[in-house]
């Protein structure tokens, strides 16, 4: 993938932004890098090594899969997904919970999931399989309450943050974008060697790795790396966070020709608060350029 390499370093260059990106070749190892091992909060990609600790948990017997939690008002917590708009009282199953955690980023099913395994066991687990550079230990909602400031003490809930967020954005100087073990963080390249030991059954069973290719396969966020390939080509899990657009996830182009890849970019442009055109075309911009490192990727396999 040396030419590969060359021309990802160019669209990178070219692009204005801060980036990590890893890229791994599972079937041989080989592994090409644009700044890999600097860390990166994760936003959302953070909820694959969740999904992960969750299937451990079940192989191990604490719970299955198919049992049922309750969702709440206390469990609720804003940004993406689609239950914390439902009624108080939904049971889904933990699989459910890990499927909307995945395809449709649902903040509220991630938080129900890391309240039952316990942060502190998704870090753990990570260590365990040699990765030192993936840090998970916070929840959606404590993300949220870093970055507009809030207190920790859980007098915070989920309307007051809902209230706060809709009146100002993020504050870039806030935890929540922390670069260290006390946020949510990751190199571009642990993060892409989680990918090949999901691929290759060391991050499970063989039978839960399945399972999470599966889920993943599921992505409705295909908008980035997976952007110009083939639909059904690509499992992967994207994240964002105010400047933040992440993906990490396999692309499959042939039998003998899977590469495990992770892309951090950060943009700290000042834009209007909410939803406005100057944002909408930066998503479009940097989409594009995460697009095009795609197309090399898949172009590399043939």
């Amino acid at each position: 993938m040396t030419e590969a390499q060359s021309r990802i370093e160019a669209l990178l260059a070219a692009s204005g932004l801060e980036t990590g990106f890893a890229a791994i070749h599972v079937e041989t190892g080989e592994t090409i890098s644009v700044n890999g091992a600097a860390l990166f909060p994760t936003a959302s990609t953070f909820k694959v090594p969740v999904m992960v600790e969750v299937y451990a948990q079940a192989r191990a017997g604490r719970f299955a899969i198919t049992d049922r939690l309750v969702m709440t008002q206390a469990s609720k917590t804003i940004g993406s997904g689609v239950i914390h708009t439902l009624q108080d009282g939904l049971q889904p199953t933990i699989r459910d919970l890990m499927m909307l955690m995945i395809i449709v980023s649902d903040n509220t099913a991630t938080d129900m999931l890391v309240s039952h395994v316990g942060g502190a066991n998704v870090t753990a687990r990570i260590r365990a399989l040699g990765l030192e550079d993936i840090h998970v230990g916070l929840r959606c909602h404590d993300l949220f309450l870093r970055g507009w400031n809030l207190p920790k003490d859980g007098s915070v809930g989920y309307e007051q943050v809902k209230a706060v967020a809709k009146a100002s954005p993020m504050d870039f100087a806030s935890g929540a974008f922390a670069r260290d073990a006390s946020n949510n963080t990751s190199s571009a390249l642990d993060m892409a060697r989680l990918m090949v030991m999901i691929a290759t059954d060391q991050a499970g069973s063989a039978e839960d790795c399945a399972d999470m290719i599966a889920i993943m396969n599921n992505q409705h966020f295909q908008d980035r790396v997976p952007r110009f390939l083939p639909t059904g080509s690509v499992a992967n899990k994207t994240g964002s966070l105010r400047g933040l657009r992440n993906d990490t996830g396999l692309i499959r182009r042939a039998p003998g020709h899977t590469i495990a890849y992770a892309l951090f970019t950060f943009d700290d442009t000042e834009m209007p608060h909410g939803n406005s055109r100057q944002l909408v075309e930066a998503n479009q911009r940097i989409a594009g350029v995460m697009g095009e490192v795609g197309q090399v990727l898949w172009d590399s396999a043939k």
